[in-house]
């Protein structure tokens, strides 16, 4: 990095993240190891660089370097996934190019950084950010506490291994309140069970922020596809995992789902698990599932590029997922083309948020219009889609990325940010 690009980015009112980031407007082997919060990253960061400057500390993929994703938004690939030296040798790098920034933020999921040892390493790193003075902003994507509940994804089946991991989790929540200054969560039932190991004014609820999406024509993206125009057309989105429910949803549509009708498996591998031996035998099981209904097509990987064209194919996004512990991707995927979306039971306290209750109420549904139980026949039915239209309009227009914008501001520089310092420094940085 030249001496001129430092100074720009080195100041007090930049904000420094550390996360996972996808190449920026490349369409080639690796994209299909975007993870999901690299999607959400982009998004967001590329919107709250409008007003700005933001510098990404984020993980090495293939050869691509450093980058101005605009005037505002600097990339740099910085460390490797699950090298926990890589991860160790952030801080140097910190303090010699960005020791004048005071907002650090870091988007996480479990899986970002590749490991336990990882995971702690950056908690380290963080206490160490806040002894010098900085403020922290820790965005938490998953908030789960029984690992039982994840035996299907995760594969931990004896009961001591998970007492152990669920005593790690609420220890690690707790360190997580410790570093930071303030914790990010995406809905209100996530907060809630947060709120047991940090304390309920330092955790904050966004939301997964919408932006709206491309309109594609229903008949021109159903041509593209190879779908009749007539048909009713079912979707289930995104990475094939084992809490999604997606092997139920499946066996459902076999038995309960009208003939007239097709369930569009559209996603691919999980990229974290796909050299793990059980969850390839999972996915394969999956695939075994698909090919006994005709009516079923399975898509694989879908492309950024490519995405609107299925979501204005489909009919309705099918959420069947069997554990609530993160906000959906697809879900706002859905919101941002208006498309109709039901969930199920598993994630009915989504309706402990507020803006979800309200849009629901204004688009005159039912609890039992949007849920429906994951055994029986109430998953595949077609009515109240011009409500559910309705619903998805008026809550993508509350969950909008101007409205997310603003709170991630507010969070990163509080009214009292330039008159106090976050945490008494215990180390000068000059």
């Amino acid at each position: 990095m030249n001496t001129k690009t430092r100074n720009t980015f080195n100041s007090r009112d930049t904000v420094l993240v550390i996360t996972s980031f996808p190449l920026h407007g490349v369409h080639s082997k690796y994209q299909e190891n975007f993870n999901a919060v690299g999607w959400h990253s982009e998004k967001t960061l590329i919107s709250i660089s409008q007003t700005r400057k933001v510098v990404v500390l984020a993980e090495k993929i293939g050869k691509e370097k450093d980058i101005l994703i605009n005037k505002n938004l600097l990339v740099m690939r910085s460390w490797r996934k699950g090298n926990i030296f890589s991860i160790f040798r952030l801080l140097p790098s910190i303090l010699m190019n960005f020791s004048a920034v005071k907002t650090v933020f870091v988007e996480f999921e479990f899986n970002v950084f590749g490991g336990i040892l990882p995971n702690i390493e950056i908690l380290f790193l963080l206490g160490l950010m806040r002894l010098m003075g900085k403020r922290v902003v820790f965005e938490l994507h998953q908030v789960i506490t029984d690992i039982k509940r994840l035996v299907k994804h995760i594969n931990i089946t004896s009961p001591i291994l998970q007492a152990f991991f669920n005593l790690g989790l609420k220890g690690y929540y707790a360190l997580v309140g410790l570093v930071s200054n303030s914790v990010v969560v995406f809905e209100e039932e996530l907060k809630t069970r947060l709120s047991t190991y940090i304390p309920t004014n330092k955790i904050n609820t966004l939301s997964l922020a919408v932006i709206p999406g491309k309109r594609v024509n229903k008949i021109m993206a159903r041509k593209k596809l190879g779908l009749d125009k007539k048909t009713f057309v079912y979707m289930l989105f995104g990475f094939i995992n084992g809490y999604k429910g997606i092997d139920i949803a499946i066996k459902n549509y076999i038995k309960t789902a009208p003939k007239d009708s097709i369930l569009l498996v559209a996603g691919g591998m999980n990229p974290y698990l796909k050299d793990d031996a059980k969850y390839i035998k999972f996915y394969n099981s999956i695939v075994e599932l698909i090919k006994k209904d005709k009516r079923i097509i399975h898509t694989g990987f879908v492309k950024d590029s490519d995405v609107p064209t299925y979501f204005a194919a489909a009919d309705e996004l099918l959420l069947p997922y069997e554990v609530f512990m993160s906000a959906s991707g697809p879900f706002s995927l859905a919101l941002s083309y208006n498309t109709p979306v039901r969930l199920s039971e598993s994630l009915g306290n989504y309706g402990h948020s507020s803006d979800f209750n309200q849009a629901r109420k204004i688009a005159g549904l039912t609890y039992e219009d949007i849920f429906f139980p994951l055994t029986g026949e109430h998953m595949f039915v077609q009515t109240k889609m011009a409500e559910l239209v309705i619903f998805s309009n008026v809550l993508a227009q509350k969950r909008s990325m101007e409205n997310v914008r603003e709170q991630y501001e507010s969070l990163f520089f509080p009214r009292d940010f330039y008159n106090t310092i976050p945490f008494p420094p215990l180390l000068s940085v000059k």
